[in-house]
């Protein structure tokens, strides 16, 4: 009887973390239209700071950045951000980026699978 109890448990609670894991995330923050592009939401840009602007920022490796420069992202037209967002977005859900290397040496910084979605949802929002 008690086994049953603690495995209906441990069940509920395991449904209950996965739920919190896997549930969609609203985009907050400023997302402002201005002259033909629009700003990185802060809930957004808090995720690229902890984990992308190492490498795609202002101070980033010239390769990274070649693909992708966040410090640069208002230079980019609505058209080239969607895509990048989406880029961006299939990359972290890949788990390509970040890199294995970087991920090893910032273990602390890799991007939550709440983190991922939430990027997923803006990455969408701007594609539609």
């Amino acid at each position: 009887m008690k086994t049953t109890f603690a495995f209906i448990g441990v069940s509920l609670a395991v449904i209950f973390f996965l739920a919190l894991a896997f549930r969609p995330v609203n985009v907050s923050g400023s997302v402002k239209y201005s002259e033909g592009n629009l700003e990185l939401p802060d809930s957004v840009m808090k995720v690229f700071q902890k984990a992308c602007m190492d490498c795609h920022g202002q101070d980033g490796s010239s390769m990274a950045k070649m693909h992708l420069n966040i410090s640069s992202w208002n230079t980019y037209d609505i058209k080239k951000q969607a895509g990048k967002a989406f880029d961006i977005s299939k990359e972290l859900s890949k788990g390509s980026m970040p890199p294995g290397k970087w991920r090893k040496s910032n273990p602390d910084n890799i991007p939550t699978q709440a983190e991922v979605g939430l990027i997923k949802n803006w990455a969408k929002s701007l594609n539609n």
